[in-house]
């Protein structure tokens, strides 16, 4: 990678660290402000029952906005270029948190909807970061390590996230403190990306005249790729695969209340901690293996090893164990996301990576906006199942992983 990728590969880190952050500052600090009646976004009256829908409803519509963006941001990076995309992209983003921000600031539910769906569809980022990180690594092993960087940005920027939420909202360390300072925060993380990418970041696309702009062409075209690639069973792999680690995080502190009596600090090390060992399994272990190992065995031994210490956590009974087969599921986890999006980038053809990862990142927010109806209906029975539950979904993946690979061996034969 030379001066000028490395130089764009950084402002790249930047705007996925801000994404991240945008989507996870709100755990610490949508919860209280639906369900506590201290204070006044809904009315005091409210019963709990109707609180709880419209907390999930808040938390749904930002991914579930990322999933509507996804192809059509996608698309204008193919025929527009990344950086004007890009930059686009966080004037909304910066939008979007300002709304936000204001109807927490004015206690006005509505305006809060409004706000996320902005900021999330505007957040369709991740789609713009993957191409244009796949327009700077042609070769296979230098992908799958860059990919690992964004996984360990990713897990830094849950982290800082939980952090910043937790410590700008609360009052007790300072009297300015409130829960809307995050996201003023944020909007200044945004405007400053945008002077990063004007500044560092220079186009990786190669427009060429003549390329089709049309939606439907690129539609046709995708379809016939489906039709001829492994993209046919990578997207419903990556789809088990999320559903079964959103639901995972999403749950962890239910499971831990319930089943340990986990406080609020225990909770945070929780998270914190797989956080940390997401970072760990792409920034340390990941480079140990690429030079070594071709993607798909790679993402195998990933899946197999996820799923295996999300399994066994669910049966722990000491929360040692737990936490410790935890933190081993984070890391393997975070190997299978970085393979499994490595395998889909290489699948695609360079005219259309914009596209076919904006599908990527619509399959991955779909799991994002599913998973707490999924986790909801099966945590009526007893926590446990949504962890048996979520393994099952990552045993899925495994066994469409192996299904294909026996199918591509027979053809070979």
């Amino acid at each position: 990678m030379n001066l000028t990728h490395r130089r764009s590969f950084r402002a790249i880190l930047s705007v996925i660290f801000l994404d991240n952050l945008g989507l996870t500052v709100v755990y610490p600090l949508f919860t209280p402000l639906v369900l506590m009646p201290v204070f006044t976004l809904l009315p005091e009256h409210s019963p709990l029952s109707f609180r709880i829908i419209l907390l999930g409803i808040l938390i749904a519509v930002f991914p579930f906005a990322q999933f509507i963006a996804g192809p059509f941001i996608g698309h204008l990076a193919d025929i527009k270029g990344r950086k004007f995309t890009f930059t686009l992209a966080l004037i909304g983003e910066a939008i979007g948190f300002i709304i936000t921000g204001l109807a927490i600031q004015f206690m006005s539910y509505p305006f809060l909807i409004l706000g996320r769906i902005v900021s999330g569809f505007c957040a369709g980022n991740m789609t713009l970061c993957l191409s244009a990180i796949s327009d700077m690594s042609p070769e296979v092993k230098q992908r799958s390590r860059n990919f690992g960087i964004v996984a360990s940005v990713a897990g830094i920027s849950f982290v800082v996230a939980i952090v910043i939420g937790g410590t700008l909202s609360n009052t007790t360390i300072n009297r300015f403190f409130n829960s809307a300072i995050p996201f003023w925060a944020i909007t200044a993380l945004c405007l400053i990306n945008v002077g990063i990418i004007r500044s560092y970041f220079t186009e990786t696309l190669l427009l060429k005249q003549e390329a089709s702009h049309s939606l439907k062409r690129a539609v046709t075209q995708i379809s016939t790729i489906f039709k001829t690639s492994d993209l046919k069973f990578l997207y419903p792999l990556f789809f088990f695969f999320m559903l079964g680690w959103i639901i995972t995080l999403q749950f962890l502190s239910s499971f831990l209340i319930e089943h340990f009596v986990g406080t609020k600090w225990t909770i945070t090390i929780t998270f914190i901690s797989i956080g940390l060992a997401w970072c760990i399994g792409n920034m340390g272990v990941n480079r140990l293996l690429v030079p070594f190992l071709k993607p798909k065995p790679l993402l195998f031994l990933a899946l197999l090893g996820s799923t295996f210490f999300l399994f066994v956590a669910s049966e722990a009974h000491n929360f040692l164990l737990f936490f410790h087969f935890m933190l081993f599921g984070g890391l393997f986890a975070s190997l299978a996301w970085t393979h499994c999006l490595s395998l889909i980038s290489i699948s695609a053809p360079e005219n259309l990576q914009g596209k076919i990862l904006g599908l990527n990142q619509s399959v991955a927010t779909l799991s994002m906006a599913l998973a707490p109806l999924f986790g909801g209906m099966i945590g009526e029975f007893d926590i446990r199942t949504i962890y048996l539950f979520a393994s099952c979904s990552l045993l899925i993946s495994i066994i469409i992983l192996v299904c294909f690979n026996l199918k591509n061996l027979k053809n070979h034969f």
